[in-house]
């Protein structure tokens, strides 16, 4: 995990991520996490003078079978698309270095396997098998 991109992430959005450690994944994803709060501190913005929006408080957000794993409070429907379309992207997104991946496996049985989401070149440095 690198601390300086998600340091950041803390001081942008203070009220989204109240504690600093909230976030526990690898760097390869802070972009994908950063648009997810920036769409959300944005949308939330545009709806605190129109509605009675419960503010989006971050509980955790990890690396679970492959994606992220968020966990938080408040909200509504368009919150909720939000944070699903971040999962999704999530799945396509290299963990250690943010470029385009796919789900790979660390043993050939994949029921007792660790999931992660890579590129080409990291799946083969760090010896991982391909989920076809």
């Amino acid at each position: 995990m690198d601390n300086d991109k998600f340091l950041k992430l803390y001081k942008k959005f203070p009220k989204l991520l109240p504690k600093n450690n909230i976030i526990n994944c690898d760097a390869g994803l802070s972009n994908v996490i950063e648009d997810m709060l920036s769409a959300i501190k944005t949308y939330q913005d545009i709806s605190a003078k129109t509605s009675n929006l419960i503010p989006v408080v971050f509980n955790f957000i990890k690396i679970k079978y492959g994606g992220l794993e968020i966990d938080y409070s408040g909200g509504d429907g368009v919150i909720q698309h939000i944070i699903y379309f971040t999962k999704q992207l999530s799945f396509k997104t290299c963990e250690v270095c943010g470029e385009k991946g796919s789900l790979y496996c660390s043993t050939k049985w994949m029921h007792w396997s660790n999931k992660k989401t890579l590129c080409n070149k990291h799946a083969i440095g760090l010896f991982y098998y391909t989920i076809t």
